[in-house]
């Protein structure tokens, strides 16, 4: 057996690390980097065992993906040197390049410079200090200029990157309506306004084929950021930043007066305002792992019930597992949803019973309009009153205490009604075939996976209530379980 050639056993590993500035005067190609890596490896004799890149991100910050990965790399032994294309790749940071350099010495390892000098003598380190030192004031210099741009952008009127915006085009560096986006950016905030979440007007926006900025499918987060932005009703929004991280609640932010015309008013977007800062925090979306998830509820309290942790067999309720305050009712899981799928079999089946359930969901409308009317003429009769209160206090007619104390009492009044109004006013509610999506969900239900059951279960149903017996005997466990069908629910 032949012995292994020495030199190549002692052959240093080296990584690579590549980083791309932010800055484009300072931007170099990560190709271009890594050309010169190899080319240096080669000339030292060194194996190239990987290359690692953070395209795109500040040297300012050292929490980046790639340059954790190999300094953690010679932490465990696995690299023996990070090679550089300059110093400043690594860091533009004194502190942070001070502490790297001792990371990678205590572990044996080191950092060198594909391009610039990697001398291990005092001269050597006294002329890398320097070049570091330099890579901080650069970074420096660039802070404070893109400060003073941003300052100026914002003394402007304009925002401090330049970039599009939804709902505007740029002409001549200035943001103007866009012939199709505004209307629909107005639309976004008009729908919040009456009470259409997030989730809702997402829905609406996919299905009816709109596309975000860069020809992209909504999704909640992205409304939230353009909404909260406030550039629809003329402002430019300042977010604070701690610890290399933005912070988007618009508690947070700080808004300055913009040089672009709004789609909406200074009362709509204040109204909006109050409404996000009055809004709970989002729950934590979780993939439901059952198909009734959000759907049942305990007879006996009113409160969700969930699958207990004990072989995950019941269904519980939650009040009485958390403050036990309530009895509360628990039941086989099996036996729910066998009772369930029962049901949506029977809707499937029942011919007769569809013309029955059509009637109730127009009636629903008729209600849901008539209550929105109500309302309406209420209001339509106030601003009446005040009007003709208006035009004989004008007149002289009407004392000023009296025409005080009058228009103080209908503007409490009116108010009153606008956010009864706005709060009251029914989501639109779509039609659907309750027998076409039961025998839907009847034929597929092994098939279809559990949030596309659960789906299918929310269009049909309004709520599954968990009740107690009335009577002992078999089969009365079915009678436990009342199906509340989405047609019947109450309205408001």
């Amino acid at each position: 057996m032949s012995p292994r050639p020495v030199a190549r056993l002692n052959r240093r590993r080296a990584v690579l690390y590549l980083r791309q500035s932010t800055y484009r005067e300072e931007s170099i190609s990560l190709e271009l980097q890594e050309a010169a890596g190899r080319d240096y490896c080669a000339r030292q004799g060194y194996d190239v065992i990987a290359v690692e890149a953070d395209p795109g991100i500040s040297g300012r910050t050292w929490q980046r993906p790639a340059v954790q990965r190999v300094m953690g790399m010679i932490d465990d032994g696995s690299a023996d040197v990070v090679v550089l294309w300059r110093w400043s790749r690594l860091s533009r940071s004194r502190k942070d390049w001070a502490l790297a350099a001792d990371r990678a010495d205590l572990a044996g390892g080191s950092i060198e410079s594909a391009t610039e000098p990697n001398d291990a003598t005092a001269a050597g380190r006294f002329a890398r200090g320097v070049m570091t030192e330099l890579a901080a004031f650069e970074s420096e210099r660039i802070g404070e200029q893109w400060k003073e741009t941003h300052d100026r952008r914002r003394r402007l009127g304009l925002p401090s990157d330049g970039a599009d915006r939804f709902g505007y085009e740029k002409r001549d560096g200035w943001y103007h309506p866009h012939p199709v986006q505004a209307p629909l950016l107005a639309e976004m905030y008009r729908r919040y306004l009456r009470g259409e979440g997030f989730t809702r007007i997402v829905k609406w926006l996919n299905e009816s084929g709109h596309t975000t900025r860069r020809g992209g499918t909504w999704s909640r987060v992205t409304l939230t950021h353009l909404l909260d932005a406030g550039f629809g009703a003329g402002k430019i929004i300042q977010r604070p930043t701690t610890k290399d991280r933005r912070d988007w609640r618009i508690s947070e932010a700080t808004f300055h007066p913009g040089a672009q015309t709004p789609v909406i008013t200074p009362a709509e977007w204040d109204e909006y305002v109050a409404l996000r800062l009055d809004a709970p925090k989002p729950a934590t979306v979780v993939e439901p792992k059952y198909a009734l998830t959000g759907l049942i509820v305990c007879g006996d309290c009113g409160a969700p019930m969930h699958v207990g942790n004990q072989g995950l067999k019941d269904y519980k309720c939650s009040r009485a597992a958390q403050v036990r305050d309530v009895s509360g009712m628990y039941m086989t899981r099996a036996l729910v949803e066998q009772r369930v799928r029962e049901w949506v079999e029977e809707i499937a089946a029942d011919v007769d019973g569809e013309m029955e359930r059509r009637a109730k969901q127009r009636e629903r409308r008729v209600v849901q309009l008539d209550n929105a009317g109500t309302v309406d003429r209420k209001i339509a009769d106030l601003t009446d009153r005040m009007g003709r209160i208006t035009v004989r206090w004008s007149s002289g007619d009407l004392p000023d205490a009296a025409y005080t104390s009058s228009i103080a009492l209908l503007d409490a009044d009116l108010a009153a009604l606008r956010e009864r109004r706005r709060r009251a006013a029914p989501i639109p509610r779509i039609e659907i075939n309750p027998q076409r999506v039961a025998a839907d969900l009847a034929g597929d239900w092994e098939a279809l996976t559990v949030i596309e059951r659960r789906n299918l279960l929310r269009a049909l149903i309004h709520q599954v209530r968990i009740v107690k017996p009335t009577r002992p005997g078999t089969g009365v466990w079915r009678e436990r379980v009342q199906i509340i069908p989405s047609w019947a629910a109450p309205i408001g």
